[in-house]
């Protein structure tokens, strides 16, 4: 692509611009005569990487621009502060910043080390963050103020976050920043855009990833630097908030011929697709040399699972007592149809019953012939037997009024009793309301929160939740947890299982909060949100995933929004949408991670307001009359967790949306003012105009 001269004179910050796709942009802009700040650590040669901050200044002034070399850990904020204000001092402002600086790995959850998954995030993700706020007092002075990130499109497909989630919330950071700050700043005329490549690049990253012969399937850096040069040339208010590729970047300025951005022009044809675009996955292992990164994307044979059915009774077999078996008094038989055909017995009328899979050991007091669809939505409470006999769903012969106990017997289940619940931020609010929903049925309940001491303006610690517990049936277990710390994490875990004996289900609730506009976004606080919400959420699953793997009736439920991408829950709050977006995008990847393992994992959110502390924090009591209670969430959740584990993940429930599934209409009864249950304020990510909030 032909220079214009339109970047002459013109101040650019890169990240990363030491070398590969950075450095390509620097030199591309140098060659119209712009100031390039070389924002990078690499001050020392790399054993194996060429290229430091000094050597990429010398080709950019040969090239006919200026350059300023920096020293810069994208993850310091002094050093980030201080290369801004070097680099206005010298040349009198900043009109461009390019975000290029990332890290990658590509491990599964389990296997993700916590210092890399922080290495990843704080490069990409709060990198990105820091450096555009501090450069953003400065962009606001230009006349032609471009941020462009080297992050994706936001393709929310869940193959791009199974078996990388870390890597993704990481990449993907990069791409919200793109989709609130182009919001935020769209009337200070502050164009914010990303920039992706179709196919691979061939850089250190790229080489690392595929193997050194990487290059045969790759294209050279400079498609990636005439693409941003192309945007960076354009004026602000004509380009903001898009996700481009550089090859449709190209061809809209009438480049046709791509073969010559190809490392090898024969193969220009048959280049390896880059992560994040509609391929799938498997498009990239055919280019993986053995023992490399992308080679891991080979997916293992997953084990066959055991279908509804027989996970269903054996969640009937371990609900079983003398109690139930003495209000029966009855032997069914089951005659399953469809497409998971088979013959079952429940003898609830010996011992302390039994149930499995062929004829029942004493003859059948009635026997219930229906398909397999039907029979699951009888037993998880969609279907109610007396209406599945009236409608023919259910054929019964035998004694009917027995038969007909069943629906009684179905109501009478405690559905979780004796299952372990580890609840983060279960001292008040949501998490209490959720763990105290569960102790009515007989449950176990890990109290995983900080609150030890009694907070001067809220009430409860862990020890008055845990005396609340145990004083309706359930078993309690408080422990003094600071999601953000892996050792008490660890420890919290540990002591469950050797209390309980095993962990079930898994809540993530803990959540950090403040809808602060980019540049009033104090970092510390960025730090707390990510690190309670995202980090947290990551970390607890990722600790607790060993136990789950063995339960039988394994469920992750995080209390987070479903993912719209609409840009205004974006807009004046990027760093608490991100945070809590992070989140959901733990869903979308360890719902298809762990499906072969019959692990559930779902989100759930609330329609309205919740009454809860942070609500208070932000409304005041003023809130309280048009919002609902946690109680409402508590019985969602409980609705989802007591699904058979596999039949329903990946998925992002509403609250009410659960209910009503459930048979629950009166909704009036959850609102804190029941006279108010038609104007309650919505909740932030639903589908309702930030305005009413």
């Amino acid at each position: 692509m032909i220079n214009t001269g339109k970047l002459a004179g013109r101040t650019l910050f890169i990240t990363g611009a030491s070398r590969g796709i950075g450095k390509a942009i620097a030199l591309k802009a140098a060659q119209d005569g712009a100031n390039v700040v070389i924002a990078a650590k690499t001050a020392d040669p790399h054993p194996k990487l060429p290229g430091t901050i000094y050597t990429a200044a010398k080709e950019i002034e040969a090239a006919g621009g200026k350059a300023l070399p920096c020293v810069v850990d994208v993850r310091d904020e002094g050093a980030v502060r201080t290369a801004v204000q070097n680099a206005v001092a010298k040349f009198g402002g900043i009109d461009i910043v390019v975000n290029n600086a990332s890290a990658i790995s590509l491990t599964p959850t389990e296997q993700t080390d916590m210092k890399r998954y922080d290495l990843m995030h704080q490069i990409n993700t709060r990198g990105t963050f820091l450096v555009s706020k501090e450069c953003i007092p400065h962009l606001r002075k230009s006349n032609h103020a471009h941020i462009l990130n080297i992050s994706p499109p936001l393709n929310m497909a869940p193959l791009w976050f199974s078996n990388h989630v870390a890597y993704t919330m990481a990449k993907y950071g990069m791409s919200m920043c793109v989709l609130g700050m182009a919001k935020e700043f769209e009337s200070a005329n502050i164009a914010v855009n990303a920039l992706w490549p179709r196919t691979a690049i061939h850089t250190a990253a790229m080489e690392m990833l595929t193997g050194k012969e990487s290059d045969q399937f790759s294209r050279k850096p400079e498609i990636m630097a005439d693409a941003a040069y192309a945007i960076l040339s354009k004026e602000p208010r004509l380009v903001t908030g898009k996700f481009m590729i550089d090859d449709e970047i190209l061809k809209a300025e009438g480049i046709t011929d791509m073969k010559q951005y190809a490392c090898v022009p024969e193969n220009a044809d048959k280049l390896m697709p880059d992560f994040f675009l509609d391929v799938e996955p498997e498009k990239l292992v055919e280019f993986a040399a053995e023992g490399s990164h992308a080679a891991s994307l080979k997916k293992p044979a997953a084990a066959a699972p055991g279908g509804k059915i027989e996970g269903l009774f054996q969640k009937i077999e371990s609900l079983l007592s003398e109690e139930i078996v003495r209000k029966t008094g009855a032997v069914y038989e089951f005659k399953v149809k469809g497409e998971e055909a088979g013959t079952w017995f429940a003898d609830l009328k010996n011992g302390t019953g039994k149930v499995g899979k062929g004829n029942p050991p004493a003859t059948a007091d009635a026997v219930l012939t229906m398909d397999s669809k039907h029979f699951f939505d009888m037993f998880t409470g969609k279907l109610k037997p007396a209406n599945a006999f009236m409608t023919g769903k259910l054929k019964i012969s035998g004694d009917l009024q027995k038969a007909m106990k069943l629906e009684k017997l179905m109501g009478g289940l405690k559905k979780l009793a004796g299952i372990t619940l580890f609840i983060t931020g279960a001292s008040r609010g949501i998490g209490k309301a959720i763990a105290l929903k569960a102790a009515r049925d007989g449950a176990n309940i890990v109290l995983a929160a900080k609150t030890a001491e009694p907070h001067p303006k809220l009430p409860g610690t862990i020890y008055t939740a845990a005396a609340e517990i145990e004083a309706i049936g359930g078993k309690a277990l408080p422990c003094i947890v600071d999601v953000r710390s892996e050792e008490a994490v660890r420890a919290a875990v540990q002591k469950a299982v050797q209390t309980f004996g095993g962990i079930d289900i898994v809540v993530n609730n803990a959540s950090a909060i403040s809808l602060t506009p980019t540049e009033e976004t104090d970092m510390k606080r960025y730090d707390l949100m990510h690190n309670i919400n995202t980090r947290g959420t990551f970390l607890v699953s990722k600790e607790c995933l060993p136990y789950l793997r063995k339960s039988k009736h394994a469920h992750i439920l995080n209390i987070s929004p479903p993912l719209s991408m609409e840009p205004h829950w974006f807009s004046n709050h990027v760093a608490y949408t991100m945070a809590k977006y992070g989140m959901s995008m733990c869903v979308l990847g360890m719902a298809r991670e762990y499906e072969s393992a019959n692990i559930s994992v779902n989100a759930l959110w609330p329609r309205t307001l919740i009454y809860t502390a942070a609500v208070e924090m932000l409304h005041g009591q003023e809130g309280y009359p048009f919002s609902r209670k946690p109680e409402i969430m508590a019985d969602a959740a409980y609705a989802i967790l007591c699904r058979s584990p596999g039949t329903s993940t990946g998925n992002f429930f509403i609250d009410d949306e659960v209910l009503a599934e459930a048979g629950v209409k009166d909704l009036a009864q959850y609102a804190c003012v029941p006279g108010n249950a038609l104007i309650l304020t919505p909740d932030i990510f639903v589908n309702e105009k930030k305005s009413k909030l």
